[in-house]
């Protein structure tokens, strides 16, 4: 059955070209997020102070409420425009797509993070292990939201046909600037050395950090107490890669390389 999402889309992408941001979860989309928020919407180099502002211009495609021609006459008709999905190609190529950013991150941080997100306790965690290492995966993103797995979503939009360009989250960490030109490049813009400054401070781990805790202390408007909502976990958890050295016996770590061998090597991580 289709995506009601996307059938009330289909006539507004007739006209209106959709930029795409996708990943499998935990990926580092929220960054990517604030960062096509600065480089499309922010051109007084305004510091973010509520996650609303990048919510309503960057929205996520699956937290959508109501599409219809009127509510993207409001703010996005005729302008940029950029949805940030965890689907397949095969799920949206029904849309008018213009351009792809695909994030990439090691499966390992991945796992960590989702631990963290969904709050899997340490008596689930070598179920949820076996299960990620078999099927790339974990049971509620494949039969609850119907995400493809992770090689099968990079796979996916990869071979699409379409304009994409692939940024690794391990490279946004350790070379955040020319990482950003490139970035650029794909997208068409011109940057200034001092924008690429102001966007790696605006966006770093440690200020979105304060700004969820910030938004969920006072409960105000913004993707961090949409997503988190009934969470005691954190949205912006540890940041970084290999944070997973003490989290896992050799062994357990030995298994998810072994099961993810191919793609590690496929795309240097």
């Amino acid at each position: 059955m289709e995506n009601k999402n996307i059938t009330s889309l289909k006539s507004f992408s007739k006209n209106n070209k959709i930029n795409i941001i996708t990943s499998f979860p935990k990926s580092g989309s929220t960054w990517m997020r604030f960062i096509i928020y600065d480089l499309f919407f922010n051109n007084d180099n305004i510091k973010v102070e509520n996650s609303s502002c990048v919510k309503n211009k960057i929205p996520d495609f699956h937290n959508l409420k109501l599409l219809n021609e009127k509510n993207f006459d409001d703010f996005l008709k005729g302008k940029y425009i950029f949805f940030k999905t965890h689907f397949s190609y095969e799920q949206m190529k029904m849309l008018s797509i213009n351009k792809i950013i695909i994030l990439i991150r090691n499966p390992i941080d991945i796992f960590i993070s989702l631990l963290n997100f969904y709050e899997i306790d340490k008596d689930q965690k070598e179920e949820m292990l076996n299960y990620f290492c078999l099927h790339q995966s974990l049971p509620f993103l494949k039969e609850k939201f119907k995400f493809p797995n992770w090689n099968g979503h990079i796979e996916s939009w990869v071979n699409s046909g379409k304009d994409f360009h692939i940024v690794k989250y391990s490279d946004l960490i350790d070379d955040f600037e020319n990482e950003i030109k490139k970035l650029c490049f794909f997208l068409d813009l011109e940057i200034t050395d001092k924008k690429i400054l102001f966007i790696k401070e605006n966006t770093k781990f440690e200020n979105l950090k304060k700004l969820e805790i910030l938004e969920r202390k006072k409960n105000l408007d913004g993707f961090f107490v949409d997503a988190m909502e009934g969470k005691k976990s954190h949205f912006i958890n540890t940041g970084g890669r290999k944070n997973y050295q003490n989290l896992f016996e050799k062994f357990e770590l030995k298994k998810i390389y072994n099961s993810f061998e191919k793609e590690l090597a496929k795309f240097q991580l």
